[in-house]
Formats: structure tokens, sequence, C-alpha cells
């Protein structure tokens, strides 16, 4: 094969990590040495020949396929994008230049621009295309459903004959690596927002049967009594509750000055701790953060103890779960692990950011794949702010292995409870799907772009053809209960989970006290029915 013909590589834009001269990603260089081409040295300029694409790009596209051209920009439109990947290989999906790590839209933002669809002037800056997204996951989490809108340069036959929008997907699929797949690039309206207009986000997460007590000795009928048991504790999490205890309290909080949190230390001390606390509601606290699905941050769940003892759970699961993180252990025996909020503290008060209403947590039969046993968790619901399902899943775990009280669910989404919970690790959850409808109409009315993005059957066949032939191959690796991440985990999980059984009575008697109280206030008010709802006055 003839050599291509050779490319200069320009200086990098500070602070983007792109080599732009040739669009080809910084995180490809390293891979490029495999190929063995040739590099001229010239004074002070370096060139090389190489082929017009990444190495990541050559995995998707074989050398018999030919790579299409970049194509020509007729007119820049609104459009909305959904994205299918595996989260095993990058941090996340969200963009980060300044850490110069391996993200899903780095891959996607290197390949729209390959294939012609942003500009040279906005390539380096997602803000100039509008770059807006349905939700976030977390580093090693994967998704079928993630949903992008942004201005991209179309070309000028865009969508002819192409109702599905696979032809100009399949364009931008020519520049992505395997793991990462355009399904459909549809018109969008310019008031559409992807974020705002999801009301209802559905995640699986696959589970090794081993670890709720499935074994390969188990009969039927224990295979059935374990999943019931299992489905009884995750339906404990339906409906809208403040999931505080289950996410980093702190993200969902508004921001507060060092000093006032000095004073409301400071204020605290010497008072009485006794009285139940009057219950709020929801709407009550200040507004917090937006919901992050999945941004990878640290959790902030230490608490302060009677004397420097303490341990910080989150750094010992996710050193479990395969996370390179250093745990920070510091005489468990003595932590405080679960303890009641006797009143209100600005340092560490609720908005109604923290509260989320959950549709639906079940358990699935037993399955197979590639030989390993496993059960399919699905869990619905409207937002999940950070770390929330992972925590759901390892609470639910735990108590089903009997590390934890059957009872701390629901000590666990009462507002005054700060309580310790386990963090699942990331590797085996997946966003499944999206739901969408326009707001500020009345019912679940939804776009005609979307109910084909969604609910046609060719998308619905092109998505599952990728879970099985991509997917779920790769996920199916981490699915043995002996190997990584799992036997790590379920050994911090089994050591360190258990809570002082004087700190949970202390919680039960308070929670005791505070729902007697909320049930007399409002058994003291009358109900009224307005409007098919039923309110208090």
């Amino acid at each position: 094969m003839a050599a291509p013909p050779a490319l200069r590589i320009p200086r990098t834009t500070a602070g983007i990590g792109i080599w732009t001269g040739t669009g080809i990603a910084k995180s490809s260089w390293r891979r490029w040495r495999s190929y063995n081409l040739p590099i001229l040295p010239i004074p002070r300029i370096r060139v090389f020949c190489c082929v017009s694409i990444s190495s990541s790009s050559s995995a998707a596209a074989p050398n018999h396929i030919q790579i299409p051209a970049k194509w020509e920009s007729f007119r820049k439109k609104k459009v909305v994008m959904r994205v299918g990947y595996v989260g095993t290989n990058y941090k996340g999906l969200q963009l980060q230049r300044d850490a110069n790590i391996p993200t899903i839209e780095e891959e996607l933002e290197a390949a729209i621009y390959k294939a012609g669809g942003i500009r040279d002037s906005n390539f380096g800056n997602l803000h100039k295309i509008s770059w807006a997204r349905s939700s976030r996951t977390d580093r090693g989490v994967h998704s079928l459903a993630t949903t992008i809108s942004f201005k991209m340069e179309i070309p000028k036959h865009a969508w002819k004959d192409d109702l599905y929008g696979i032809a100009l997907a399949n364009h931008v699929n020519s520049y992505l690596p395997q793991d990462i797949r355009v399904f459909s690039i549809l018109p969008a309206p310019r008031s559409f927002d992807p974020r705002r207009e999801c009301y209802k986000r559905n995640y699986s997460y696959l589970l090794p049967a081993n670890v709720i007590g499935i074994n390969d000795y188990s009969t039927a009928a224990e295979v059935d009594y374990h999943i019931l048991d299992f489905n009884r504790i995750l339906n404990t999490f339906q409906g809208e509750y403040p999931f505080h205890n289950y996410t980093a309290r702190s993200k969902y909080r508004k921001p507060m000055s060092s000093q006032r949190i000095c004073n409301q230390v400071w204020s605290r001390r010497g008072k009485s701790s006794t009285e139940v606390p009057a219950p709020e509601n929801k709407d009550s606290a200040p507004k917090g953060n937006p919901e992050i699905d999945g941004e990878d941050v640290s959790s902030d769940e230490e608490f302060e103890c009677s004397s420097s003892e303490s341990i910080d759970f989150n750094d010992l699961v996710e050193n479990g779960g395969g996370l390179e993180r250093t745990p920070r252990i510091r005489s468990s025996s003595s932590a405080i692990r679960a303890r009641w909020l006797h009143e209100s503290e600005e340092a560490d008060r609720l908005s109604s950011a923290h509260w989320r209403k959950i549709f639906c947590f079940s358990c699935g039969k037993l399955d197979l794949s590639l030989g390993k046993a496993y059960v399919e968790l699905s869990i619905c619901g409207e937002s999940f702010m950070l770390h929330q399902i992972r925590k759901m899943v390892g609470t639910a775990v735990a108590v089903k292995r009997n590390l934890l009280p059957r009872d701390i669910l629901e000590l666990s989404l009462n507002k005054f409870s700060r309580i310790v919970l386990p963090l699942a690790p990331s590797e085996t959850l997946l966003l499944r799907s999206n739901d969408f409808s326009v707001r500020n109409k009345p019912g679940k009315e939804k776009r005609p772009e979307m109910h084909t993005l969604v609910d046609s059957a060719k998308m619905v066949e092109t998505v599952d053809e990728f879970y099985a032939s991509v997917l779920l191959p790769q996920v199916s690796k981490f699915l043995d209960h002996q190997d990584s991440p799992w036997r790590e985990w379920i050994d911090t999980l089994d050591a360190n989970t258990r809570i002082q059984e004087t700190q949970l009575n202390e919680v039960r008697g308070y929670w005791r006290a505070w729902n007697e109280h909320f049930q007399n206030r409002m058994a003291a008010k009358v109900p009224v029915v307005s409007e098919g709802k039923r309110i208090y006055v």
C-alpha cells in the first residue's frame, strides 16, 4: 500500500488537548507508534506519515472499508443525537479538557469535527455549538440512550431518504472507536432542551447472582425465594424521598461561606439535642444544584465525631470496586456511622434538589451471559443524583446479606438522618432508555423527532444490536463474583458495613418520636379534596 501524504502537526491549542491541524486527539498519538510508520525529523517541525484518521477510528473501520470524505457544510442547524457506549475505558461522559483524561464527549467532538459537523473556528469549544445532554454518566458507566443536542454543520441533502437519521450517524461512526456508537442524528427545534424535557430515566444494573445468595446449587424454589426477597427490599425505594444519604449532599446545597459554617458550629455547642425537630417541607430549603447523573467526584460523608476517629466508607468501597482510591480507615469501631440531626444546620441543610422520585426499582429473573449467572435490576426515576443508584444497590445488597437491618432503608430516607451507606461498583451500571415530553404543555406530549429517536422499531432494533454484539459481551467480563471488582468489594462490604447497634437504636428512637409528631400534625389538619387531589388546611 502506498504511503499517504505527510501532514504537518502545528502547535496545540492551549487548554484544548487536541492536535488542531489534523483534528487528531492527543490521546491517539501514543497509539500511532504501533503502526510503525516513518517519522521524518525536521528542525523545529515534526513531520510524520499517517492515514487521515486516528487509531481509535481505525478500530471502527477495518482496512477494507473506505472512510467517507468530510462533508461540505450547507448550513448550521440544531440537531438531536442518540449515543450508546461502553464506558469501561473512559472517565465518564463529560469532556474534561484540563484533566487530559479520555472521555466519551472528547471522542464524539473529534469524530463530528472530522465528519464535517463542526467548523474549525468552533472546534474545541462546545459552548459555541450549544452542546447539551440529557444526563451525565460516571466513569465506567455505560449507556444506550444518552441524548445530546447541538448546532451542527449539515450537508445539503441531509435526511433525504433517511427518515431515521442513520446515514449522518454512520458517517460520524466511521471516525469513532467500536465502543462508541451514534444511533441517529435528527433535526430538532430551537426550543428543544434534552435535560429539561427528559422526565424519565431508566437504568439497569447487572448483579452477579451469587452476591444475593444464588449459587450453582440453588434449586428453582431457592432462586425464586431470593429474587422475591430482594424485590421486597428494592421496592422500599419506590416513591418520593430525600436521597441525601445516597449522594454527595454538598453538591446539591446552596454554597455557604466558611465564616457562617464556623458560626453555626459554635452556636450549636452546649445546646440540648433532645428535642425532636419539626417536619419540614422539601420546598422550604433553597434550590440546590441541577441534577448530576454521574459526574465523577468524591463524596463528603464523613461525620463530626466526639473524638478524632472516623471513617469514610466511600473510600473503602470505591477502592474495593477497582477504582484508584486509597482507603482511609480510622478506628471504625468508634466511628459515627449513623446519627440524627436534632436541629437545622446551615452547614448540612438539605434542599428540594435532594428529593427524587423513583417510579420503579425491581429485580428480574436469573439469566446467563458467557456462562455467568446474573440478575438485572431495573431502576426508573425522574432523575438521579451523583452515586445515587450505586448507593441504592450497595445498600440493598448489604441488607440482603444481613449486614444492615431491614429498617435501615426507612431510616435513611428520612430528612433528619445522617447514615453512611455502601457504594456499589460502576462497571455493570448502564443507562437503558429515556422518555421525553414537551415542557409547559398538558399531558406527556412528545416531539415527533423524539418518537423516532426513542420508540421507532428501527431505532429499537439498532440499539438492541449494539447491546447484544458490543455492550453486553464487554459488561459480562465483570459478572464473575470471584473476580474484580466483586471479590474485593464483597470483602470490603462484609468487613466494614455494619453499624453499631447503639447508634442505630438512637436513630430509631428519634425517628419514632418524629413520626409520631408528624402523624399528630397531619391528624390535626382537615383533608380537603380539590381537583382530585387531597390537600390539608
